[in-house]
């Protein structure tokens, strides 16, 4: 970076001194030598002006020493080239470029490249969670060495989805619930109650022997056969006093008649 920045001075200050030169007379023969007068006194002589295809030219003449040189003035229309990059602009330092004239002598022509400027672009390095705050990096697209970083708040709570089964409870076993945070995926449990164990079924009497079954069915049987023998008798008896006493009324009111009718007993 220092490095960078130290070429990027260096041909700032060129630039300036090319500039500073273009706004002069350019030589065709400066002298190398120191003036026997301590400094050169020049002065201009009749000179042939530029033309828009032309380059001009003047004469100086140094009247302390003497010595005396041809200056070139450039054609007022240049025939200039692309421009070429001489050092290239960063985010921060403005770049330089060139051209070179064609016309007569080739000569150039310097101009600044304005810096590029940042151009930050967001990269997450940790995401924040539901309770743990996460960071965020920006990077320059046009050079990586300059970035900086930002917090990223957390919610600070969990966003609770709904509660689903994930164990059915059983007789004497407990089932489990499981609901899940939509942000982060953390989840939380509770238990569900066990259901109660099924009871045994009461003991049912042990079934009789079929012998005995069947021999006391045979005695009952055998006890209303007698019964109803011996009811036949009563009921014939029954009957027949029922019908003798009503011969004896029908006599006695066939006596009651003829008693009645013929008057005597």
């Amino acid at each position: 970076m220092k490095k960078t920045r130290r070429i990027a001075g260096a041909l700032r200050l060129a630039v300036a001194l090319v500039l500073l030169c273009a706004a002069t007379p350019h030589a065709r023969a400066v002298p190398g030598e120191e003036c026997a007068a301590g400094r050169h006194q020049y002065q201009q002589m009749p000179r042939v002006a530029p033309t828009a295809a032309k380059d001009g030219e003047a004469d100086y003449l140094c009247a302390a020493c003497g010595q005396r040189y041809t200056e070139i003035l450039f054609a007022t229309n240049h025939l200039w080239g692309a421009w070429v990059t001489v050092a290239r602009a960063t985010c921060a330092e403005p770049g330089v470029r060139r051209r070179t004239c064609t016309r007569a002598e080739p000569h150039d022509e310097y101009a600044a490249i304005a810096a590029l400027g940042h151009d930050y672009r967001e990269s997450a390095v940790l995401e924040a969670s539901c309770l743990e705050p996460g960071l965020l990096r920006f990077v320059c697209g046009h050079d990586p060495a300059h970035s900086y970083e930002e917090g990223i708040p957390a919610p600070g709570s969990h966003d609770l989805g709904a509660w689903r089964v994930e164990t059915s409870a059983r007789a004497g076993e407990q089932g489990l619930e499981v609901r899940a945070c939509l942000r982060c995926g953390w989840k939380e449990t509770r238990a569900l109650l066990a259901l109660p164990a099924p009871t045994a079924p009461a003991a049912e009497p042990p079934a009789a022997f079929p012998v005995l079954d069947v021999a006391l069915t045979g005695a009952n049987v055998a006890s209303l056969g007698f019964f109803a023998f011996l009811l036949i008798p009563y009921f014939i008896c029954l009957a027949y006093i029922r019908r003798r006493q009503e011969a004896i009324k029908r006599r006695d009111a066939l006596r009651k008649k003829v008693e009645e009718r013929y008057g005597f007993e």
